[in-house]
């Protein structure tokens, strides 16, 4: 077994780095937990769409939604599992 000798200055340099790097972490974690939701109007923007089309695919099962009220949103995720269900490989190869 080695024995690893550090000063104090770079000891508590060292501890307060790994809290910070923790720190972080557990940010970026947190915000994967916060769902990213679209209204109407920004699903249909993102998805270069017409807000008719996107009750389209909503009454047609497609994409899934909530409503609160007259309010309807869409979950970010969902849209992008939505369009890689719908995902074609191109069947000609590049160059």
């Amino acid at each position: 077994m080695n024995l690893v000798v550090l000063q104090s200055e770079a000891y508590d340099q060292l501890q307060q780095n790994t809290f910070a790097y923790m720190r972080k972490l557990m940010e970026q974690e947190r915000k994967k937990a916060t769902i990213d939701w679209l209204d109407n109007a920004e699903a249909a923007a993102l998805l270069k769409i017409s807000k008719r089309t996107l009750q389209s695919w909503r009454d047609e099962g497609l994409i899934g939604f909530s409503q609160i009220g007259g309010k309807i949103y869409y979950n970010r995720e969902e849209i992008d599992r939505m369009l890689l269900k719908h995902h074609h490989k191109p069947f000609r190869a590049t160059a």
